[in-house]
């Protein structure tokens, strides 16, 4: 799948040694402290060649290193985490290898070469990569051309990233001298003087003038030229090239278009069976030819560039070195290369029997850009005939924003496959991925009606599709309230991905069996479930990117992580979910992601803040995601209001959202199990001072929720009708409503679904613990765990110099040496709480452990007056 995979996780070298930058080198070693690096300088300035020296110092040192150079394949999001994967713990690590991610990495330095090939989305998404889920402990050193005008400046300020440029790079005079003494060039004076004056410390202009020095040699000042820039380069490679026997010319003309190339490769462009010999000459030559690895080479930039543009093509047809190039690429297996020379040379059915060779394997893997950019190359009429390749090219405009162009092709599917003696892929592929289209739209009613329509003659479709067909009507059945169904579809569904052997199928139906699971109240199984697709996708990492997984599942994990409250594990996700924010995603996991960091910013900073940080992504988003996403977001700021008791924000967004109380939700995804559907409504009833309003809705809500076996929903459901029922007078029902809730949140670990309704359902707990009779030993012990949780979030919007009360105290303790059980015992907490507000002090001292958070609280004078907090008994 990697066609030059080896080549990229390998620098380049020269035949000759490298000369030391000792200027150079001592500003990065300097720079030691900054996590990323960043050499950036037009062509020429020595980048490559400062990272080769900084790789081999830092493997001297005994430090583990990796190289990464980037192409342009790597603008793939799954492309190129799969490459970084390589870079971080081999191109080929052993099977039984323990499982490792990108933040467990061996490598504690890694080089990335030739950013620039990366486009500036693909930027981004590498500089998230690298703060936010990468280990903090990498140093990350990277060199390009540029970025894309891709800005770091957030980062320089936030003494992340250093950056090295062309005035930092160039020569200096003495290095200089030492390039002309280490390649056996003695100059006078005069000469000297010419060369630092044209040069200006230009690393390659330097490098050129030597080999060119011959030709040009003896002329008098006068008449030696006076040229700059890019000028300057083209005139020595001119020089260069010239210089050279004719054999050695032709055969630098013939390869120079050649990104990289073998003396295989080269014999099958030229024709010739003589290009390992001119290889070792080109090099004992002392020729801008770099090895990659033991077999390939590349030729300097500015070198191959000049040759291109002023001879190449001149001995032979326009094309056919390309071609000849496409053709030995393809029979090698590397067909990504091969599908570029074709399209290079004008070949699209070339081009097209290359896609075929690799378009299941680039959707397998979830590399849909790079199969979409392929197949936007080709012509629309040349790919009607390739089912092929058209059948997987659905698949990847699915995955995309493109939904349009995916009805389209199914459109033309739809068409061929009742002609006679039809293609049989045509009608397989439509009837798996018609129903898809419309889940994907958001009309789950059409997905399942053409699903159960298709799938009798589904029966004997490529088993891929046919379990794709299983899946997409399972989840159709799940969110759509029929569970029963939905679980039969599911064990349908397994047997035919253990038939097919695909993977990506397996990890979306486990993905599917997890959310039924959190569905009916099992968020620990969820959770077990989640982390088998993890191990699944773990063994294929090699060739099946994390992205894949991640682009559907992540809004049920960072669910239920929430709301088990399980900070820890939650931060660390949130940090992928920034990290990986450059990905396309379905609404459903775009609209969760946002919610959940909305609530932890809330949890952290008070509601204020999170309501102006969450108007300030919905201002950037505009009108670039479908109206789903802004009602999910709207109605979280409705709950921001509701938790803000902001009574005119409250009566804005009741009228706003209002729905007639009979409205029953058709179906309901992920991200509205517990937060959409009606109960932003209802919740805005109650708090605009309508409760029977709210009792209206919530009620038939709650016999829909409890009839399709949604117990999470059912247990949100009663929390907020609880509230209503109390704002009526009707105590004794209100308590029995959440007596229920409290007795589901036992079974299913449920603690978000309580707190983050505010004071008034702590207030009612507390009424329900003072009747010990009406629950069960399980759902009280369930109750005061919640209400540890509740009194730590107590004076969470009243800081004192950034910190709570709870917090200070709790600092004191830890201060004095405590462990987080002592702690815990002191204040009358749970050792989860005391961990939950380690967390909170964290973040807020920008700190990573207890020692610093002592330290920087010291620093503060925090703690002068921060005496332990204990009570008199407990809570």
């Amino acid at each position: 799948m990697f066609d030059r995979l080896a080549q990229k996780l390998a620098p380049p070298s020269t035949a000759s040694a490298l000369l030391p930058r000792t200027g150079i080198m001592a500003r990065l070693e300097q720079a030691r402290c900054y996590r990323l690096v960043l050499l950036r300088a037009p062509a020429g300035y020595g980048k490559t060649s400062v990272l080769r020296l900084l790789h081999a110092d830092w493997r001297s040192r005994g430090a583990a290193v990796g190289w990464l150079t980037f192409d342009s394949a790597d603008n793939d999001p799954a492309r190129m985490l799969l490459s970084l994967r390589a870079a971080l713990h081999g191109e080929h690590p052993q099977p039984d290898a323990p499982v490792r991610s990108l933040k467990q990495a061996r490598v504690t330095h890694l080089f990335l070469d030739e950013v620039d090939r990366l486009d500036a989305a693909a930027i981004r998404l590498l500089l998230s990569i690298a703060t936010e889920i990468l280990s903090p402990g990498l140093h990350i050193f990277l060199a390009g051309r540029s970025l894309h005008q891709v800005s770091v400046a957030n980062l320089k300020v936030r003494k992340v990233l250093c950056e090295f440029n062309l005035e930092q790079l160039r020569f200096a005079p003495d290095e200089t001298a030492s390039y002309l003494r280490q390649s056996a060039l003695y100059l006078d004076e005069r000469e000297l003087a010419w060369l630092r004056e044209q040069t200006e410390g230009w690393p390659a202009a330097v490098e050129l003038l030597v080999l060119a020095w011959r030709r040009i040699q003896g002329g008098s000042a006068a008449g030696l030229p006076c040229l700059h820039g890019s000028e300057l380069s083209d005139y020595l490679a001119a020089e260069v090239l010239q210089a050279q026997p004719d054999h050695i010319q032709a055969f630098l003309k013939a390869t120079a278009p050649l990104a990289s190339f073998s003396a295989e490769l080269a014999d099958a462009v030229r024709g010739a069976g003589d290009s390992a010999q001119l290889i070792a000459e080109l090099r004992l030559a002392g020729l801008p030819i770099h090895p990659l690895g033991d077999l390939w080479y590349r030729y300097h930039p500015l070198f191959a560039q000049h040759i291109v543009r002023h001879h190449a093509g001149r001995q032979q047809a326009p094309g056919s070195s390309a071609a000849r190039a496409a053709a030995w690429l393809l029979k090698q297996g590397r067909g990504l290369e091969a599908f570029d020379y074709y399209i290079m040379a004008g070949d699209h059915e070339g081009a097209a029997d290359a896609l075929e060779t690799l378009a299941e394997a680039l959707r397998t893997s979830g590399q849909f850009p790079s199969l979409l950019l392929c197949c936007d190359q080709l012509p629309e009429a040349l790919l009607r005939r390739r089912p092929r390749i058209t059948r997987n090219l659905v698949v990847a405009l699915s995955y995309s924003t493109r939904l349009a162009d995916a009805a389209r092709w199914l459109g033309y599917f739809r068409e061929q496959s009742m002609l006679p003696e039809a293609d049989p892929a045509y009608g397989d592929a439509l009837r798996a991925y018609e129903p898809v289209l419309a889940f994907q739209f958001g009309d789950v009613d059409s997905a399942i009606r053409l699903a159960e329509r298709h799938w009798p003659d589904q029966q004997y479709a490529n088993p891929h599709e046919r379990g794709v067909l299983a899946t997409v009507l399972a989840y159709s059945y799940l969110v759509r309230g029929m569970l029963p169904q939905a679980a039969g579809m599911l064990i349908t569904a397994r047997r035919i991905c253990a038939e097919s052997g695909s993977i990506s199928n397996t990890a979306v139906v486990i993905f599917v069996q997890a959310y039924l699971d959190a569905v009916e109240g099992r968020l620990d199984i969820c959770l077990q479930q989640l982390a088998s697709i993890d191990a699944i996708l773990h063994q294929h990492s090699d060739t099946i990117a994390p992205t894949f997984h991640y682009s559907y599942s992540a809004a049920l994990l960072l669910m239920v992580l929430y709301e088990r409250n399980l900070m820890d594990a939650l931060a660390d996700r949130m940090k992928v979910a920034r990290g990986l924010a450059g990905i396309s995603l379905h609404w459903d996991t775009f609209s969760a992601a946002l919610l959940i960091q909305t609530r932890m910013w809330a949890l952290q900073h008070g509601t204020a803040s999170a309501k102006r940080w969450l108007e300030g992504e919905i201002m950037k988003i505009g009108g670039k995601r479908p109206p789903q996403v802004t009602a999910a977001l709207e109605g979280e700021l409705s709950r921001l209001a509701v938790l803000g008791n902001s009574r005119t924000a409250i009566a804005a967004y009741a009228a706003q959202l209002a729905l007639p109380s009979a409205a029953q939700p058709a179906w309901i995804f992920p991200s509205q199990e517990i937060d959409g559907a009606g109960i932003a409504q209802a919740r805005l009833d109650t708090s605009a001072g309508r409760p029977d309003a709210a009792i209206a809705q919530l009620r038939p809500l709650l016999s829909h929720a409890t009839a399709t076996g949604r117990l999470w929903r059912a247990a949100k459901l009663r929390v907020l009708l609880a509230l209503a029922l109390e704002q009526t007078g009707q105590e004794d029902e209100a308590l029995a409503q959440l007596a229920l809730a409290a007795e589901q949140a036992a079974k299913s670990g449920l603690v978000r679904t309580f707190l983050d309704e505010g004071a008034g359902v702590t207030q009612l707990l507390r009424k329900l613990q003072a009747r010990p009779r009406s629950l069960s030993p399980a759902a009280a012990d369930h109750l005061r765990l919640l209400l540890d949780y509740a009194a730590g979030a107590d004076g969470a919007h009243q800081p004192a110099d950034g910190l709570t009360r709870t917090e200070l105290s709790l600092l004191a303790l830890v201060a004095e040496g405590h462990s987080n059980r002592d702690v815990a015992a002191n204040l009358g907490l749970s050792v989860n709480t005391v961990k939950w507000h380690l967390a909170q002090i964290y973040s807020k001292l920008d700190v990573h452990n207890r020692g610093q958070a002592v330290h920087r609280a010291r620093q503060a004078g925090l703690l002068a007056a921060a005496a332990p907090a204990r009570p008199s008994g407990p809570s």
